[in-house]
């Protein structure tokens, strides 16, 4: 009898892509409503309410790139092209507008936007590609991941609803 090591037993399971938002669970169904909602004033500091619901904030990182105690709302502001959050919104907007995915690692369920990141292969067809690119930041867009693809940026909420990350690929 062969035993899982710790690698495989953490290893990802990711369902196909999902577009049904019926199909969250509430708790992820209600922030994702929150930071639309937030989106939907234009103004970055809106988002601040979805992300204090948080017991901690978002990540908005992968590497540690800004300081704990840096307030989030300047982070998004810098990761902005702009400088001002509009093109933070407008990421935010597009990932959840595409399908997601549902991703189980150990005990934790994760509902990842856009599903694309975690689909091989390119885009079904024009319509695709152009979704794709909406949620790359203009300053990725010169960049490709290890696959050669655009460095989307994602959203992670864990079936809890609390809000993990909102990063590019690195």
């Amino acid at each position: 009898m062969s035993r899982k090591s710790n690698a495989d037993a953490l290893a990802d399971v990711v369902s196909p892509p999902i577009g049904d938002l019926a199909l969250l669970p509430a708790p992820v169904a209600k922030i994702r409503d929150k930071i639309l909602a937030a989106c939907e004033t234009g103004d970055v500091e809106a988002l601040r309410i979805p992300i204090d619901w948080n017991e901690t904030r978002p990540l908005f990182a992968r590497s540690g790139a800004f300081k704990a105690g840096t307030d989030p709302i300047e982070i998004l502001k810098a990761l902005s092209f702009d400088r001002k959050g509009r093109e933070t919104i407008s990421l935010i907007r597009a990932i959840f507008a595409q399908p997601y995915v549902k991703i189980m690692r150990g005990p934790t369920t994760l509902y990842e936007w856009p599903a694309f990141t975690r689909q091989p292969g390119p885009p079904a067809n024009d319509r695709d590609a152009v979704a794709r690119w909406r949620c790359v930041r203009f300053g990725d867009l010169s960049r490709a991941n290890a696959e050669g693809k655009p460095r989307a940026t994602r959203i992670g909420i864990a079936s809890d609803g609390v809000w993990h990350y909102f990063w590019s690929e690195d």
